[in-house]
């Protein structure tokens, strides 16, 4: 991605994959405590907190790197109308991961602490075929551009091309 170290991509990768199989791990202990469902496996006890620290700061990290997202990568897309459906639908799941985080630790009521939960599993369910779509679009957006008008053409189209003087 342009106007970002070469580093950031795989960082930001590295982060959401990190959030995803750090919440796949938590799940079964979620559905446990919140909704007192029995699965056959989830983490022991020093396995789960371990896991939800790593998944906090996981978030954190996200969330920083969406602020970065933010004031180049998103706002340069909107503006050029690219990716405009995928990107919006990132933006408002990554809001909604984070605002339902907030809820799951803070929420002083039983139930509104279990909705946020499941919005939560659900969301980041969610956001993994979210970010294949708009990765996968705007990877062939990019090689579409970079092919030239002559070769994109379609047959028996002359391109007329301006010399320049």
């Amino acid at each position: 991605m342009k106007g970002y170290p070469a580093w950031f991509v795989r960082a930001l990768l590295g982060a959401l994959l990190l959030l995803f199989v750090s919440g796949c791990l938590m799940a079964p202990t979620t559905l446990l405590m919140r909704f007192e469902m029995e699965l056959a496996w989830r983490l022991p006890g020093a396995g789960r907190v371990v896991t939800a620290a790593m998944h906090a700061t996981g978030g954190f990290v996200v969330l920083m790197m969406l602020g970065a997202l933010w004031s180049v990568h998103m706002r340069a897309g909107w503006r050029k109308r690219r990716q405009r459906g995928s990107g919006a639908t990132l933006g408002i799941m990554l809001v909604l991961l984070a605002a339902s985080a907030v809820a799951i630790y803070y929420a002083g009521d039983d139930a509104l602490g279990s909705g946020a939960a499941l919005v939560h599993l659900a969301m980041g369910a969610a956001l993994l075929p979210t970010f294949g779509w708009h990765w996968v679009h705007a990877r062939r957006a990019s090689r579409k551009a970079a092919i030239p008008d002559s070769v994109r053409a379609p047959a028996g189209t002359v391109v007329v091309r301006a010399e320049a003087n």
